[in-house]
């Protein structure tokens, strides 16, 4: 399981940000999305986040979480 962050806007999805594949190197900075005014920022747990990273399997992402947190 991974986390991954979710913007959201008067309840339609904004973006979606995924952890990196590798693990970053010590004492390297990982930046994270940040809701801007009006947005809120949400945190789901996907089995298996990988494999969205793919080119074709970001629209199954969407329809993912837009199911999972209610979005249009």
């Amino acid at each position: 399981m991974s986390k991954i962050t979710v913007i959201s806007h008067r309840g339609k999805l904004v973006g979606v940000w995924l952890p990196p594949l590798e693990a970053p190197a010590p004492n390297t900075p990982v930046c994270r999305p940040i809701a801007g005014p009006g947005q809120k920022v949400h945190e789901l747990e996907v089995k298996e986040a990988a494999t969205f990273h793919q080119r074709g399997k970001v629209a199954e992402l969407d329809k993912l979480v837009k199911k999972r947190l209610k979005l249009k």
